[in-house]
């Protein structure tokens, strides 16, 4: 049997760089090698089992993380059409059954048979070198877009699938809080969909500065600012039209909820540590608000890939660190000591 390089966590705050079983791809599936693997704050999440999935017993120890990734294909199953050895590929992290209701209908990433790469039901990560993948749920990376971008396709993905789900109209005012990949990623994909203005909030100024430098009109630094107010001031008092709160912070979330104009529309794109999140539930019916909830990013691989290709969206200003799948215990404790800033880590397996 053939055995790659893996990074995987045995147990809580326990990590291993093992040698694992190469997978061995089924007939509707490809085998592709990794060429870069994103770090998430999920992987964060896995690492210390504040993770949800590994709350309600979903996800066990021990688990080959990470679902950012790249690759090129080795190998194809004897089923597969349209796709080839040697082709650049990403691909979907919500894998559905691909017979249920939930999936005939897109929704794959309700799909009650699913995996989640790297995480849900232990379906093998990206910390690895190759992994194996449903043809189904596999993109080609275009030309013109490097393997490195390509990484991001995921992040861009989740950020695109809550932008969708916003409905945002020409001549909005968007608050996206976060400045992190997905944040970031979200306020470009905003102004693609026709937001007006785009507004950042984050507490990082270097990320700020990039967040204008992609096309934010503007940034609010909430170590300095209060969110609300500031983006009262920014939209003349009549709060933002709408507000993706993706840095999963509660009191990020409260702010967004007072800062909000009436009638607006808020989405929620991240995981929030304390299931049992206190919100302002008056404030939210005394603004006749839409709440929405995203999850994951079915259907938007394909969308974000060609935003890139055109040069509409902007990953490799994102992409901070670059280092070798065996620095996985170093990238931890940097991102914990929250001295260096980051924004996307990519690993090399």
């Amino acid at each position: 049997m053939k055995e790659m390089k893996a990074a995987r966590f045995a147990a809580v705050e326990e990590i291993e760089i093992v040698n694992v079983p190469m997978p061995e791809p089924k007939a509707d599936e490809v085998l592709a090698r990794v060429e870069y693997a994103g770090f998430c704050g999920t992987d964060l999440d896995l690492l210390n089992g504040s993770m949800v999935h590994i709350k309600n017993g979903f996800t066990k120890y021990p688990l080959i993380p990470g679902h950012e990734w790249s690759g090129v294909i080795t190998e194809v199953g004897s089923s597969v059409t349209g796709f080839q050895v040697g082709d650049r590929i990403t691909a979907d992290v919500s894998l559905g059954c691909g017979a249920c209701d939930y999936c005939r209908n897109g929704r794959y990433n309700l799909c009650p048979n699913r995996e989640v790469v790297g995480s849900y039901r232990n379906r093998q990560g990206v910390f690895a070198q190759y992994v194996a993948v449903p043809a189904r749920h596999v993109y080609r990376i275009p030309e013109g877009v490097s393997m490195e971008e390509a990484a991001l396709a995921e992040p861009a993905a989740t950020a695109a699938y809550a932008v969708r789900r916003a409905k945002i109209q020409m001549g909005d005012t968007v608050l996206v809080i976060g400045d992190g990949p997905i944040g970031q990623l979200a306020a470009q994909l905003a102004r693609i969909s026709g937001a007006a203005k785009v507004i950042v909030a984050g507490s990082w100024e270097e990320k700020l500065r990039i967040a204008r430098d992609c096309g934010a009109g503007a940034t609010i630094n909430y170590h300095s600012e209060d969110i609300a107010a500031a983006a009262q001031r920014l939209t003349g008092g009549a709060g933002p039209d709408v507000i993706i709160e993706s840095s999963g912070n509660q009191g990020a979330l409260g702010q967004a909820v007072k800062a909000l104009k009436p009638g607006g529309t808020l989405v929620l794109i991240s995981w929030y540590q304390d299931t049992e999140v206190p919100v302002q539930l008056n404030n939210m019916i005394a603004k006749d608000c839409t709440v929405i909830c995203s999850l994951a990013s079915p259907n938007a691989f394909a969308p974000v890939l060609t935003y890139m290709a055109e040069g509409q969206l902007q990953a490799k200003p994102l992409i901070t660190h670059v280092v070798p799948l065996e620095s996985l215990p170093d990238v931890v404790k940097m991102v914990r000591a929250k001295k260096e800033m980051r924004i996307k880590i990519l690993l090399r397996p």
